[in-house]
């Protein structure tokens, strides 16, 4: 009985040590290469993985370290609470890390996932590899469609890439409104996701039909 007793203590106790570190008070623009440059230039040991908080693919400000042991979680968060990224001082607690969705591996599961509303931006990463893979776009018309979408990046010369573009409309929130739709690409790499955005980032979407009204947006999800 006793035995049985410790044992569960035990169990209990390894459920309750943290091993993630939560970063707050980012730049907007931070990714995870710039964090790791403050944790080198901090001297903060053990950390395995960093990623980047988001909200419908755009930062939340914030970021979530994975230590590879609890022994390290509260030196790095001494040394973290002294530290700044990009000019910002940041803090730092210790924090269990959000589920995050697995069903987004693959190319129909990825279709799937978007027909049940299941792709969202929202968590680390905003739940997808942070491979520099994916772009988000926002400030398109509410109800586009993907053909449009692709329509307008030929209109850029992308007809190469876009041939092989996955998109998804990112969902508003329940209950949300808004005039404009958001939507993730993914490409074939790294620059062909950087070609994208410097093309079509703070153009204007068919301006020979809407004039000015619909300006597009454009990042990097890293």
């Amino acid at each position: 009985m006793f035995r049985a007793s410790v044992v569960r203590r035990a169990a209990q106790d390894a459920r309750n040590v943290k091993r993630h570190i939560i970063v707050e008070n980012l730049p907007r623009t931070a990714i995870a290469a710039d964090i790791r440059r403050t944790l080198r230039r901090e001297r903060v040991v053990g950390v395995d993985d960093v990623q980047v908080d988001l909200y419908r693919f755009t930062s939340n400000r914030r970021a979530y370290l994975t230590l590879s042991h609890p022994d390290f979680l509260q030196a790095g968060i001494a040394k973290l609470e002294k530290a700044s990224v990009g000019g910002f001082l940041v803090s730092a607690y210790p924090t269990d890390m959000p589920s995050v969705n697995s069903e987004l591996r693959g190319v129909k599961g990825r279709q799937l996932a978007s027909k049940r509303g299941a792709i969202t931006g929202t968590g680390p990463s905003g739940c997808i590899p942070n491979n520099g893979r994916h772009v988000c776009i926002w400030g398109l018309p509410p109800k586009v469609s993907s053909d449009s979408i692709r329509e307008y990046l030929q209109g850029f010369g992308l007809t190469k890439l876009d041939d092989k573009t996955e998109i998804y409309q990112v969902p508003l929130p329940e209950s949300a409104f808004s005039l404009f739709s958001r939507h993730l690409l993914r490409t074939q790499s790294l620059s062909d996701s950087y070609h994208i955005v410097r093309r079509v980032h703070m153009t204007y979407f068919q301006p020979e039909v809407f004039g000015k009204k619909f300006q597009v947006h454009a990042c990097v999800v890293r």
